[in-house]
């Protein structure tokens, strides 16, 4: 019976070790790919945007190719298309445009073609951008497919006051492999396009290209494709890299694929997998242990060799013994929770961050995956805004009697979290708060409730950039940050919602106590406006929440943390403005403050505060900032700015002439985007509804033509 128990001990001793060490490996595992996923949304988010000016600079040129007199004193009158084809080939005015663009066409009264250079009619179709731009009458652009390859097309309407219906003048540039290789750079890995099936054209890295090529065919899957890792059923993670891709579609049957996450991910987990040989030794030292025990022979005893009450030394239960099985406690275990906490904090942010509360914006999809608005209770959803691990956020309208419209950010709890209590409670908690907090500096929830099983709120919808895209906008296309009254003057806005929130009081007057603790460039918005608005409560801290964080537990995006928050320690009010100074200081630089290749690095940067390196650049930005940042991020919160108001008020000397400075920004980095996405709102109709379609179309039009008089 003692050999029995000895091997079941050691068995049980090495499937413990298996059980956990997979357990380990899952758990690094499924971080890496959460940091993937990020980062291959951050990337194709980046090569979204610089394809997006690529077209925008050619739909200006050939705005600029229109405004030529020669061009509209060439199409005057009934000429023909062989003496304008003559003009094309052999005038010198057009020269520069001969050398720069490989097609160019010009479509006279319909949407036909009647002249065009470099491709055969039947292998450019070209008839629907013809069409938008009459009806939009402004120039509009987009990748078409072109004898098998995609191109960046343009088209806009060239003004000749004699003709009844206006010439359309179409350039295009094939999107060839140098075209590529800009937007690769641009978005820091490498870039495949596919028609779906194969792969059409491809740069970058080797290595990334090939792991590209395995997501060709799953482009219709999300906008994120996750590639790599393993469940662990060997005894440990899968050998495969653990890899992520953006997928943006460009055009009918062609997509971009935009490589994120990185093979080097997994190193991130080495300190996870150092704990692999200790369970693995522990457990090996308790099963010879339970081994030798139960297979050892029983030495008889003679009478009085041992005092009344006294066994030998190494015999279960006696005093001096080791139990087999507490080799395999204490330390293991420790290790484990440290893994666990690794694992938590892995991806940039932390502790059940992935949820609505902290979105990574992406390029727009239509709410079904397409272009398709479909019906959500009352609100027709038009874009997918972006899904994290507790929602997904869409645009969207609600239609009333006598053309009534308007138009909501609304965040839709994942249907399979509908039957988890807390998470429930977190999402009615930050519904019931949004409600209550009425400023001019943040955003509101309108609306709250249940569509079949499905919970959601409605939040205003504001046209506008969060501070995170507007900073590198100006960086991508000016070479610098934004100017630091701009800078001070958001900060000061923000601080007024911040000053409002933490002084809030409750029911009887008691103070709510409301700390937002993610206070980052993504979660405060410019509006075309100019105004500046603060959103997403969703971890907000406040009494009377049902839903609290435990003592120890983080949540935030450690990139703009107090250190308090950081050691997962009570905060207050304080904690956000340490925030705001992070925020200042990424928007005057274009850099986050701390740098670490690991959320784990960053998370320790942060709850240590600024280090001598850290606290130099800080010393170094422009004007007063040095001081306004220098005391906002002190490590010790009793040194800071004691409350919003106070830090809003060291800002405003600095702010004068700064609102007209920002509203000119935006409109210098976002005009023809803010336009095409009020026209797309103008233009949606509630789903199903074909014959209003027109008149929306028209509705867009016009929306268009009076925000740009």
């Amino acid at each position: 019976m003692k050999k029995f128990w000895g091997l079941l001990a050691a068995v049980g001793l090495l499937g413990a070790a298996a059980a956990g060490t997979r357990a380990i490996d899952a758990g690094r595992d499924r971080s890496l790919r959460q940091e993937a996923l990020r980062s291959a949304e951050a990337a194709g988010q980046r090569a979204a945007d610089a394809l997006a000016n690529h077209v925008a600079e050619l739909k200006l040129k050939a705005q600029n190719a229109t405004a030529n007199p020669r061009l509209s004193a060439a199409l005057q009158g009934n000429v023909d298309a062989a003496t304008l084809q003559d003009l094309f080939r052999s005038e010198v005015w057009w020269q520069p445009y001969r050398d720069e663009f490989k097609v160019y066409a010009i479509a006279l009264e319909s949407e036909k073609l009647d002249i065009l250079e470099g491709m055969n009619a039947a292998d450019f179709a070209a008839d629907l951008l013809v069409r938008e731009a009459r009806e939009r009458r402004e120039p509009v652009a987009e990748i078409v497919m072109g004898k098998g390859w995609p191109y960046a097309a343009a088209a806009t309407i060239a003004p000749v006051p004699e003709r009844a219906i206006a010439p359309v003048l179409v350039l295009a540039k094939p999107i060839d492999e140098a075209a590529l290789r800009r937007l690769a750079d641009k978005a820091h890995g490498a870039i495949l396009l596919s028609d779906g099936k194969a792969p059409v054209l491809e740069t970058g890295d080797g290595a990334q290209r090939a792991l590209l090529r395995q997501a060709v065919g799953a482009e219709g899957k999300g906008p994120i494709f996750a590639g790599g890792g393993g469940d662990g059923a060997q005894g440990g993670a899968s050998a495969d890299p653990i890899w992520a891709a953006a997928v943006s579609p460009l055009a009918p049957n062609l997509w971009m694929w935009t490589f994120g996450g990185t093979p080097a991910a997994r190193d991130g987990g080495a300190g996870a997998g150092s704990t692999t040989p200790v369970i693995w030794a522990i457990a090996a030292l308790g099963a010879l242990a339970a081994l030798f025990f139960g297979f050892r022979r029983s030495t008889p005893l003679v009478e009085g060799q041992f005092s009344s009450g006294q066994l030998p030394l190494g015999v279960a239960g006696s005093p001096g013994a080791t139990p087999a099985g507490g080799l395999g406690g204490g330390r293991p275990q420790s290790a484990a929770r440290l893994d666990g906490g690794a694992a938590a904090a892995g991806g940039g942010t932390v502790a059940g961050m992935g949820g609505a509360e902290t979105q990574v914006y992406t390029s727009a999809d239509g709410a079904d995956g397409g272009d398709r608005p479909i019906t959500f209770g009352r609100y027709t959803l038009l874009d997918r805004l972006g899904a994290g691990g507790m929602a997904e956020v869409y645009t969207a309208v609600t239609f009333g009697a006598e053309g009534f419209r308007r138009t909501f950010v609304v965040k839709r709890l994942r249907a399979e979290l509908a039957r988890e209590p807390a998470v429930v409670a977190q999402f009615i908690d930050e519904a019931n708060l949004g409600s209550t907090l009425v400023h001019s500096n943040i955003i509101p929830v309108f609306d709250f409730g249940k569509v079949g099983d499905e919970y959601f709120l409605a939040q205003e919808y504001i046209l506008g950039r969060d501070l995170g895209r507007m900073t590198a906008r100006m960086v991508e296309r000016h070479g610098k940050p934004l100017p630091y009254p701009v800078v001070l003057h958001v900060a000061h806005e923000t601080l007024k919602a911040l000053e409002y929130a933490h002084t809030k009081l409750g029911d009887g007057g008691k103070p709510l106590g409301i700390v937002h603790r993610d206070v980052s460039p993504n979660n405060v918005l410019v509006s075309a406006r100019g105004e500046v608005k603060l959103f997403d409560f969703g971890i907000v801290k406040a009494e009377g929440r049902v839903t609290k964080t435990e003592h120890g537990v983080v949540k935030g995006n450690v990139s703009f943390m107090s250190p308090e928050q950081a050691r997962g320690t009570d905060i207050d009010g304080r904690g956000d403005l340490f925030s705001m100074g992070l925020v200042i200081f990424y928007c005057l630089t274009g850099e986050v403050l701390y740098r670490g290749n690991t959320t784990y690095e960053l998370l320790v940067r942060a709850a240590t505060g600024p280090d001598p390196e850290e606290q130099a650049r800080i010393a170094a930005l422009p004007g007063p900032c040095a001081e306004i940042v220098g005391r906002a991020l002190r490590v010790d919160p009793g040194e800071r700015y004691q409350s919003a108001g106070e830090f809003a008020a060291a800002l405003l000397p600095h702010i004068s002439g700064a609102a007209g400075e920002l509203l000119h920004l935006m409109r210098d980095l976002f005009t023809a985007e803010l336009q095409q996405e009020e026209a797309r709102f103008a233009s949606a109709v509630p789903a199903g509804d074909r014959a209003g379609r027109a008149a929306a179309a028209a509705a867009g039009t016009q929306a268009m033509i009076s925000r740009r008089s």
